[in-house]
């Protein structure tokens, strides 16, 4: 049985090993604008609303969301940001994510940052695997 924590942490181990090669260790599941070295990526939760449930509240499906943010900087940065997406991308539709925003880059604060933001959602059932 999948829990939330299960989940999350799942998904997020996943993802980090995917992108492991192109961004180092520079991951978190913060939602944060607050980078301290580049290129670095985040993915944030953003729930597990139930999908579909009894009437006693156990949970047939939910619906996990991430938002995924990829920070670079530097020449050919948005290149860069764009590779990372690919790769986030793909570790993410084989966990059976789709992608449902984005990737949309975000004006920073710091015109030598770019920013990429995409969201994805899936449905999880009883008995369904990551």
């Amino acid at each position: 049985m999948l829990t939330v924590k299960t989940i999350v942490e799942t998904v997020f181990a996943k993802w980090c090993e995917a992108l492991k090669d192109l961004v180092g260790d520079n991951v978190s599941m913060e939602n944060s604008t607050v980078v301290n070295s580049m290129p670095y990526a985040t993915m944030y939760f953003q729930g597990l609303p139930t999908d579909s449930a009894d009437l006693e509240g156990n949970e047939g499906t939910v619906t996990p969301t991430v938002q995924i943010d990829i920070y670079t900087s530097g020449q050919k940065a948005l290149s860069k940001g764009y590779e990372i997406d690919e790769k986030s991308h793909a570790a993410l539709i084989d966990m059976r994510f789709r992608r449902s925003y984005g990737p949309e880059l975000i004006q920073a604060t710091d015109p030598s940052i770019k920013r990429l933001t995409s969201r994805y959602t899936r449905v999880i059932g009883y008995g369904d695997s990551l």
